[in-house]
Formats: structure tokens, sequence, C-alpha cells
């Protein structure tokens, strides 16, 4: 009887844990001096925590020479950044592309299964900087 309760609770938590989702706006920019063009490949995702999900974005040079930038991120809410964890990040290293190129970047993220309950809604958001 008692191993019955144990196994209906565990799969009670993981029923609760599996209808959690979070609603997530991606945003990207890029500075003002920089001839580059940045957009990701959704506008809006649903990140489920527990599962691995990959982030696809483009960047293209616009313009005859070779151009050295670097992407910096964030997340909003702020608290949301504790319970993920960048498995694949192309943010925080120096990107070089030639002129007229264009690439292809991946974000894979993990959510904790543990993120807090309230949190329904994020943005992701990159910022494109000359380096």
């Amino acid at each position: 009887m008692i191993f019955i309760l144990i196994i209906s609770f565990v799969f009670i938590k993981i029923d609760k844990s599996s209808n959690q989702w979070i609603s997530t706006k991606l945003v990207t920019s890029v500075h003002k001096d920089l001839p580059l063009e940045f957009e990701s490949e959704e506008k809006n995702i649903i990140l489920k925590p527990g599962e691995v999900k990959t982030i696809n974005y483009f960047v293209k040079n616009l313009s005859k020479t070779s151009v050295t930038a670097m992407a910096t991120f964030q997340v909003y809410p702020p608290e949301l950044k504790e319970y993920m964890t960048k498995m694949n990040c192309f943010c925080y290293e120096k990107q070089t592309l030639k002129a007229g190129e264009k690439e292809k970047y991946a974000l894979v993220l993990l959510v904790d299964p543990n993120v807090t309950k309230n949190i329904k809604e994020a943005i992701i958001q990159f910022v494109y900087f000359k380096k």
C-alpha cells in the first residue's frame, strides 16, 4: 500500500510539471554601427521544463568587408536564468563574417524542471555588438 502511495505521488508530481510551459518571445537586435542582419528562426517559442530546446538564429553581414562582432544574452525575468543551462551558445564569442556571408547559429537550452511555477512568460534577448 505504501509503495502504491509513493508511486502515485511521483506520477502526480511528474504530471504537474509536464503541464508547465513558458511562453517565450525571442528578441534580436544589432548595434546601430554594425552592418548585420540578425534574426531568430521563430519569434515565439514554448519552453518546456526538462526538455532540451534548440533555437536557430541567422546572422548576415550586409557590408563589403569582413565584420567581427559578439552577441550578448539576456533573459527576462532575471530569476529564470538560474534555471537555464546553455548547452550550446554562440553568445560571448567573437564571430567573424566575410562580406555578404550568412551564418546559422544555434542556442541549445535546458530549463530545469524545478523552475518556479509562476514563470509563465519570458523573453530571450540577443544583442550584437562590434568587437
